[in-house]
């Protein structure tokens, strides 16, 4: 508590002002919060104080850490935890930095940024104070890292091996690098008789995107719950089109991109739309993937199910037969790499 106190006075977060007649001070609280995997990334330390704030906000003086004068009431220059515009001030201060350095940010992620010179790349994540950093170039990634200590209080956690629920792993000798997403194991599936949704982008051989969720209707034939999963992937395929094209690093992804389908009907009503008696009640918002299609964007093909990659993400199946599927997604079992 008191090594916050004495950041918020390091960093000028509030003046202590007499109480402005008709204006009730907001009251504050300690929360206290277990951080786990805190390890294996760059972590801004109160990130959110480097906010200035635009609008007149005052506080209550924080209860065992009062001034003389009691009756002075705080002033906010800077955002604070838990105030509802510390995340936006943040990000809209180091947003500001980043780019002061070379960095441009990417149009369709913005928490994703990119700075070049020749052949050397560096990319720099943002998630609310947490930054990841990556390249291709050590001494260019070290001159960032030197910036950002300057910058802002950073506490760097070294290689990254958490973030956002998924835990990487890493085998150098073996130039591989695996994602484990092991939580999402022990969710819930209440059956509700909604269709599942899944899909899955490779790159280079490799699974760059994919997804396995329970559609928001309920699809009363199969053809309509294959052509609301084939909208789903199209909105993806451009989504990473547009995304990875901007990183310039995968030339070939500004061709068209192929997305195959085993449900001949779906096919048939994304490529040729016809009044079908099982299709006339699919919502029009779906219909977006047919001109996805007309505009050259996007292919939609068949593919029988027993070569669908992303079958398993759609319905429970024996170990074996999963087996036969991983290959082709580009993943391997940890125990592989050791």
């Amino acid at each position: 508590m008191k090594s916050d106190m004495d950041s918020m006075s390091k960093n000028q977060v509030w003046d202590l002002v007499d109480p402005p007649k008709g204006i009730v001070p907001i009251r504050n609280k300690w929360i206290f919060k277990r951080k786990i995997g805190a390890d294996g990334k760059m972590d801004v330390k109160t990130a959110f104080l480097n906010g200035y704030i635009e609008e007149d906000i005052f506080m209550d003086q924080s209860k065992g850490f009062e001034s003389k004068d009691k009756s002075k009431v705080c002033k906010l220059m800077r955002s604070i935890y838990g105030l509802k515009h510390d995340s936006r001030s943040w990000n809209r201060h180091c947003n500001e930095a980043v780019k002061s350095f070379g960095f441009i940010k990417n149009e369709d992620e913005p928490c994703v940024y990119k700075k070049a010179s020749g052949s050397m790349i560096a990319f720099l994540v943002l998630y609310v104070d947490d930054i990841l950093l990556m390249g291709n170039d050590v001494g260019m990634l070290s001159s960032v890292k030197v910036w950002l200590s300057n910058t802002f209080s950073i506490k760097d956690l070294g290689e990254a091996t958490y973030i956002l629920g998924i835990r990487i792993y890493r085998d150098r000798p073996k130039r591989l690098i695996g994602l484990s997403q092991a939580l999402y194991l022990d969710k819930s599936d209440v059956d509700d008789r909604k269709s599942i949704s899944g899909y899955i982008f490779t790159c280079n051989g490799g699974a760059v995107s994919w997804k396995s969720s329970k559609q928001e209707t309920t699809a009363d034939s199969t053809t309509k719950a294959e052509y609301i999963a084939a909208f789903d992937a199209a909105k993806e395929a451009i989504w990473i089109r547009k995304f990875v094209t901007e990183l310039s690093v995968v030339p070939s992804i500004s061709s068209q991109v192929e997305l195959y389908c085993d449900n001949t009907g779906a096919i048939v009503q994304a490529k040729e739309p016809r009044s079908h008696q099982k299709s006339k009640r699919i919502e029009r918002r779906y219909h977006i993937i047919r001109e996805i299609i007309r505009r050259g964007d996007l292919a939609v093909q068949k593919v029988a199910s027993a070569d669908n990659v992303a079958d398993p993400l759609k319905k429970a199946m024996m170990q074996h037969q999963l087996e036969k599927y991983l290959e082709k997604m580009g993943l391997r079992y940890y125990t592989e790499w050791l």
